[in-house]
């Protein structure tokens, strides 16, 4: 019970006057009234050494909209939970714009956040159930099934019952688009309805301006994640007519109404808290976490391997970092070699799948099966330098405003020649340019790059959506645009092997996508988009 408790958020009750601000008003009072030390703050107030002056504490996180990325990469190292209000780890936080609310992998954010959370709570099973559907692999959300009101208010919701009702419908009144106030008063109007715009900044009011209808219409345009005004509507006695994106409507107590529902919410309240107290109370296992994730993923490999196990356990820091390979239904004997450096190196993690996938699917896999703060993909063809890691890790940690740092890498066309045995002159172009917005007109930083989770959490995944062959271009390419910065480190960091399927000259498939690229991210290229224009446009018109 003596355990000290932040609770974050954008904004609470005295700020505005929200669905997600009264239930955190309602958790704040019930955590001080069971002798829980809190303390309060809004998301844009926190500062990373506000957070390191109190790593003992406990954190529950609601909506974190302004809280920055650098924050929320110390809190992953924290104990907290996050108590999620409205699809925050979408870019677009609104899963309707979505097929069956499904993002592409490309637009999740926030994925580590979330999973390194000890729970994430959300309010409905259908509010559940999106989450799962694209935070692939997240075995922490717990639904808690409803919403909390303090007693006072459901007393008072219980006195508002007993006021006689007009034969009118209550709209809400919202310039929130998704809301779909609009919708409602056409549906109305449709249905030769009379109806109440209903909103005030006083709560009890506007409870009291709804109890006098008969009815509420409610046609949101986003899923609800529960939809607190619709059980309110629901409390008061009101029949609710809406859709299928309100969580509540499938919850097994939506078919109550009136006194029976207002008591199931003072019960529910227990219930809920419960689960919050639950979490919060239950020990924690301490584990150390990499400090970089190698990912790596192969289909048809088998004669590369020993070399590239030879490279990425002899790293200077490999006792710092964890490799994750993902094998795509490999044919030959790649399980039998991957499964005895396992046996050898407990930081290697393995994941076999039975069926064959791009390999941009399989990076994106082994990232959500990352632990690292930091990623450096390694190609089994290639070949690091033994210091490439520890090389490429320092220059990150010292310049905390890049996000992305790679060096010069030689081209090689023999087959698991090693780095120190190499007569190659050569320097791969792709990473041979310093850093500027122009000279990513190249697929700059070339193949072995080292980059910060910060920024995938920000911009999402790798796109294998849309692309299969430019994916990494348009990933750097996507960051550059969201204003992240690279550097370059003059130092030949490792051998690429020339000759693999994207070089070659008669591949229609890549030269689309480059073209795709081209003119989407034109913006960035400044005097090369003018100077490289003719190229891709007589490409684009060769390609028709």
């Amino acid at each position: 019970m003596n355990k000290e408790i932040i609770y974050i958020s954008d904004f609470f009750v005295e700020d505005v006057l929200g669905g997600g601000e009264l239930n955190d008003r309602e958790i704040l009072s019930m955590l001080r009234g069971a002798k829980y030390s809190v303390e309060k703050i809004q998301s844009h107030c926190v500062t990373n050494e506000f957070l390191l002056s109190r790593k003992e504490h406990f954190f529950i996180i609601s909506n974190f909209i302004n809280l920055n990325s650098s924050c929320r990469e110390i809190l992953i190292d924290l104990e907290y939970v996050i108590y999620e209000h409205d699809h925050k780890y979408m870019k677009s936080r609104n899963p309707a714009l979505h097929e069956n609310f499904k993002a592409k992998t490309k637009d999740i954010i926030n994925y580590h956040f979330y999973k390194n959370a000890k729970a994430v709570f959300c309010q409905s099973k259908l509010h559940k159930s999106i989450i799962e559907k694209n935070l692939i692999g997240l075995n922490n959300i717990i639904s808690v099934g409803g919403n909390l009101w303090s007693l006072a208010t459901l007393e008072n919701i219980r006195k508002y019952l007993k006021i006689q009702k007009q034969d009118t419908c209550a709209i809400l009144r919202s310039n929130t688009e998704h809301k779909n106030t609009i919708g409602a008063i056409r549906f109305c109007t449709h249905k030769n309805m009379k109806y109440n715009l209903i909103a005030s900044s006083n709560y009890d009011d506007f409870l009291l301006s709804m109890a006098k209808n008969k009815k509420f219409v409610f046609l949101p345009k986003t899923p609800e994640t529960l939809s607190r005004v619709v059980v309110e509507a629901r409390m008061l006695g009101l029949s609710v007519t809406t859709n299928n994106l309100v969580g509540a409507t499938g919850e097994e107590w939506f078919n109550k109404k009136g006194e029976e529902l207002i008591d199931y919410m003072i019960q529910k309240r227990e219930e809920i808290f419960s689960l919050i107290i639950d979490v919060l109370e239950r020990p924690v296992k301490i584990k150390k976490k990499p400090l970089i994730s190698i990912i790596a993923t192969f289909y048809e490999a088998e004669k590369y391997l020993h070399g590239f196990f030879e490279t990425i356990t002899n790293q200077t820091i490999f006792d710092e970092c964890e490799l994750i390979i993902v094998d795509s239904n490999s044919p030959g004997n790649e399980q039998k070699i991957v499964e005895s450096y396992c046996s050898k190196y407990d930081n290697i993690k393995y994941y076999r799948f039975k069926k064959r996938f791009s390999p941009t699917v399989g990076f994106n896999l082994a990232l959500m099966n990352s632990s690292g703060k930091y990623y450096s993909w390694a190609m089994i063809d290639d070949r690091k330098s033994l210091d490439s890691l520890e090389v490429l890790y320092r220059e990150l940690k010292s310049n905390q405003d890049v996000d992305l740092v790679y060096g010069d890498c030689l081209v090689t066309d023999i087959e698991n020649e090693k780095l120190d045995e190499t007569k190659s002159k050569i320097i791969s172009e792709h990473s041979s340019y310093p850093f500027t917005r122009e000279n990513m007109i190249k697929c700059l930083p070339g193949p072995m790059p080292m980059w910060t989770r910060r920024m995938i959490e920000s911009v999402g995944f790798f796109n294998q959506d849309e692309y299969d062959f430019s994916d990494d271009w348009e990933m750097w390419l996507r960051c550059v645009d969201n204003n992240f910065k690279f550097k370059k480190v003059d130092k030949v960091i490792g051998l690429y092997l020339a000759g693999g399927r994207s070089q070659a000259d008669n591949n229609i498939s890549q030269r689309k996508e480059e073209v795709k690229l081209f003119f989407k991210y034109g913006h960035i290229f400044g005097d090369n988009y003018a100077k490289y224009y003719s190229y891709f446009n007589n490409l684009k018109g060769n390609l028709i």
